[in-house]
């Protein structure tokens, strides 16, 4: 998808927000100056946990710039994200005019660095040719934001996936010669492992979402020297609180994600299919849309779940508190895809457990890290829908323990992954960075 998004060079014309009137070139020692951020498409409906992220972090005093490569479709977008679409600086559509300035100027400017950093992109690991393409319109991007970020008096380069916004943040941090670092989630380690090493060698620190992400970072790359460091994604627990549910003479079962192959929605769906042959009240909802949407609803249809199970499709984050709140248990059974892409911890749990719902889920990736089995929910093997109805019924059947669980769940998250927690580690991290030597 960001190889066929460089095609936009060629149309268009660039919108710069409001500049700083301020020309100077940055200087790594300079610590007044703003974290870049920088993402592959911002905001993103599927990627809430990113623009809060930068709001709270804005909140809490450090200056935040937005650096976006694509720009999304604004009603694709839950309106509180809409704010974003006006302080963020989008690349493209980037004029062809204006890509070539900005190489031509930065080669007479730094001609030897321009050509190692080329040399680089283009000789790192890379699995196929088309990924050395894809790196290639990464460079070109990156070396158009140099000016702007100089202009910004930018003092840290963070990016969000380890992909082609990585590899950005990366390419500006040598030209420019700032300290830079990513946050490493779930497909851009697993499946998409873009000049990976690299930038993990190069980068001042390196973020990921989960413990399991972080020894598997480890193991790719042996002896790494720069650090790994845990941060959970953040969850705002003061807008995911528990609330008062309605006693059901059906319980709703709720999950909640983008239907595709790694949450596990087809052994849900078997699953569910067992509860009903077993003459369980039930009713389930699934809040989500995704590749496998017109399959999953087949198969509930082959299953004869019409009646129980209910595809209601995308909705926007101001709409998720209600869902939770009139929901008895949440359940999302993780699962690793065919291509080898996996979650991390869905956020969607966190924020379940935040709102006091019981989970399950699957013994798989980082889930057991804020899941404990028998504790704050119950964890079951991926791909195994009749544990998974076995669970889903002795939760059903058990208000109480459904009640603890919850219990239980909310205060795990409070403790382990509050948006407050998670940004104070971040702005630590950053105002303690340093450029590494090349």
């Amino acid at each position: 998808m960001e190889m066929f998004g460089a095609l936009d060079y060629f149309r268009g014309a660039l919108t710069l927000p409001a500049r700083g009137e301020g020309r100077h070139p940055a200087r790594a020692s300079d610590h007044s100056g703003p974290v870049a951020y920088i993402m592959n498409l911002f905001p993103n409906l599927t990627e809430t946990f990113v623009y809060r992220e930068v709001q709270s972090l804005r909140a809490g005093g450090l200056g935040v710039r937005a650096f976006s490569i694509r720009r999304p479709c604004e009603e694709e977008i839950s309106p509180e994200a809409h704010q974003h679409l006006h302080d963020t600086y989008y690349v493209l559509p980037l004029p062809l005019g204006v890509l070539v300035r900005e190489h031509i100027r930065t080669f007479c400017a730094q001609p030897r660095q321009y050509l190692r950093i080329l040399r680089d992109v283009l000789t790192g690991s890379h699995d196929r040719w088309t990924d050395r393409l894809r790196s290639l319109c990464h460079f070109g991007e990156a070396v158009s934001l140099i000016q702007v970020m100089r202009e910004s008096r930018v003092r840290h380069i963070h990016a969000h996936f380890a992909v082609g916004s990585a590899t950005c943040a990366w390419v500006l941090a040598r030209f420019l010669r700032l300290p830079f670092s990513f946050t490493a989630h779930a497909y851009d380690i697993w499946q998409d492992r873009l000049l990976l090493s690299e930038k993990l060698r190069g980068a001042a620190f390196v973020v990921t979402c989960t413990e399991y992400n972080r020894r598997h970072l480890l193991q790719l790359v042996p002896n790494l020297t720069r650090p790994i460091h845990v941060v959970y994604h953040g969850v705002d627990t003061q807008r995911f609180v528990p609330t008062a549910r309605p006693v059901r003479a059906v319980p709703r079962i709720l999950a909640v994600g983008r239907l595709c192959e790694q949450k596990g929605f087809a052994t849900l769906l078997r699953g569910c299919a067992m509860l009903a042959q077993w003459g369980e009240p039930f009713e389930c909802t699934i809040v989500g849309d995704g590749p496998l949407a017109d399959s999953l609803r087949v198969l509930a249809r082959q299953l004869e779940l019409d009646e129980r199970i209910h595809f209601l499709g995308r909705a926007f984050q101001e709409q998720m508190p209600d869902h939770y709140a009139q929901s008895d248990l949440f359940v999302l059974p993780c699962t690793r895809a065919n291509d080898n892409d996996r979650d991390g911890i869905p956020n969607t749990i966190k924020e379940a457990m935040a709102t006091g719902l019981a989970v399950v889920s699957t013994w798989f990736s980082g889930v057991p890290e804020l899941v404990v089995d028998e504790v704050t929910g119950l964890l079951v093997a991926p791909d195994h829908p009749e544990a998974l109805a076995r669970a889903m019924q002795r939760l059903l059947q058990s208000p109480d323990l459904r009640c603890r669980f919850g219990t239980a769940g909310r205060e795990r998250v409070v403790i382990e992954a509050s948006m407050v927690a998670a940004t104070a580690q971040l702005a630590a991290l950053f105002d303690t960075s340093h450029p590494p030597s090349e």
